[in-house]
């Protein structure tokens, strides 16, 4: 696989998002589903995006190419730039060039995802010759050779095959065939080992892998710590539509120092996520959007704006253009967190090679 370029300065990121923000209208009001999101991702890196169901995480993934149903979502502020491109100065035709083609989205339900009436070989032909000039021969080959690469087992005979034939696991490793069929440079992949089996997860795990060490960039979306563990580069939380921790995977694990980390990595049993462990209050759309749910609130946490990101300790990275930093107060220069990183140190989860 070789990922495309078109001349950009690759010591730039690849994407770089800038206080995106999509707002949902419902009966009940206004979601401020994605609220003032930054981040960027290198060429090549893996970066994870965790937090629990109704963060926002996957309608950040979607909003970056714009696929957001609109209505009843509309990005309603930032920037997203990738590859020295900006996404969302109403170009469409420019953005559908590079949505599935460059930017490939693998979806959460991979049954949704497929077209029924159509056979998966049809659907992976079709990703391919939609944005080469290929013939149907040698695209139905590279259609066979991903299938392969993605460990469908007799892959010449199943490519005519109907998406109802395929279990859930078989019918995600498909997705995912159809994701990589333009060789994309960034691929969006929400919840991608879900619905597989820890045989074929850990083989996912090493095509991703293998994938990244050949250019590709990863955004992943998962619920799963033991997939970002033994995967991911670097993390980032969300809760309420907004990042509140970042850092180098290993520094994040040792010390989870945003308070709501520290409550996720706690409902976490190092097999499974639990369900829901406490009661959700309203998310508040101003200052810190996890105050209400936080033991160690203040007056300062309701500001206007959310807390900035304070950096933490130099992790074992020692990348200062990724240092581990966390969107609350109690890291700025006039209060003590040495409280709540005690706490964090006490629940933060098991990594991902662990035997048990």
């Amino acid at each position: 696989m070789t990922t495309q370029q078109t001349g950009a300065n690759e010591n730039e990121p690849l994407l770089t998002v800038e206080n995106l923000r999509t707002h949902i209208t419902t009966k009940d009001g206004t979601v401020h589903a994605v609220d003032g999101v930054s981040f960027s991702i290198d060429r090549g890196e893996i970066v994870g995006l965790v937090g629990e169901s109704g963060s926002g995480k996957s309608v950040t993934c979607e909003s970056l190419t714009g696929i957001v149903p609109r209505p009843p979502a509309e990005i309603v502020d930032g920037t997203v730039e990738f590859d020295g491109q900006r996404l969302h100065d109403g170009n469409e035709k420019a953005l559908r060039t590079i949505r599935g083609n460059r930017i490939a989205h693998i979806f959460q339900n991979p049954q949704q995802a497929l077209d029924p009436v159509y056979t998966v070989g049809d659907q992976i032909i079709e990703a391919i010759t939609i944005h080469e000039d290929v013939s149907t021969t040698a695209a139905r080959e590279r259609a066979v050779a991903l299938l392969r690469r993605v460990g469908i087992p007799q892959a010449e005979s199943r490519i005519d095959d109907y998406p109802h034939e395929f279990s859930g696991g078989m019918a995600q490793r498909v997705a995912i065939a159809i994701a990589l069929a333009a060789e994309p440079d960034l691929l969006i992949a929400d919840e991608p080992t879900t619905a597989v089996d820890v045989t074929v997860q850990a083989r996912l795990i090493e095509l991703l892998r293998e994938l990244t060490d050949e250019g590709m960039a990863l955004l992943l979306i998962t619920h799963d710590f033991r997939v970002v563990a033994s995967l991911v580069d670097r993390v980032m939380v969300m809760y309420g539509g907004t990042i509140v921790e970042q850092g180098p995977t290993v520094d994040v694990f040792a010390q989870p120092s945003h308070p709501y980390t520290q409550t996720l990595f706690e409902s976490y049993d190092g097999l499974d996520r639990r369900a829901e462990h406490y009661s959700r209050r309203e998310v508040p759309t101003n200052g810190c959007r996890f105050r209400k749910e936080c033991p160690h609130a203040v007056d300062e946490c309701a500001g206007e704006h959310q807390p900035p990101f304070y950096p933490l300790e130099e992790g074992t990275t020692g990348d200062s253009g990724r240092n581990h930093t966390a969107s609350c107060v109690y890291y700025g220069r006039d209060r003590d967190a040495e409280e709540i990183l005690e706490t964090g140190a006490v629940v933060a989860p098991v990594g991902g090679d662990d035997d048990d």
